[in-house]
């Protein structure tokens, strides 16, 4: 995810990064799922995200394992009975 981008479609949900420490390895990420926005601030690196979304709520789990200027990665954990949005 880059910083100041819009926000990208991930599965079901949408994410963009808002802020980035990369001094004390934190970040700040807007989730945007089921029409609500969650904040979700100063994560730390490799600590576990999680939020439950859709119409039966079932669990996501976003993990940031790398953090650049303006810039993090990682992985979004979704699960198998989720359909994707076409």
């Amino acid at each position: 995810l880059q910083k100041g981008a819009k926000p990208t479609l991930l599965s079901t949900i949408k994410v963009q990064l808002k802020k980035v420490d990369e001094k004390h390895s934190r970040y700040t990420l807007q989730v945007s799922a089921d029409d609500r926005n969650i904040e979700k601030k100063d994560k730390n690196l490799d600590e576990p995200v999680q939020f439950y979304t859709g119409k039966d709520p079932v669990l996501y789990e976003l993990v940031v394992n790398v953090i650049e200027k303006n810039k993090v990665s990682g992985y979004l954990s979704t699960p198998k009975n989720v359909a994707t949005a076409q």
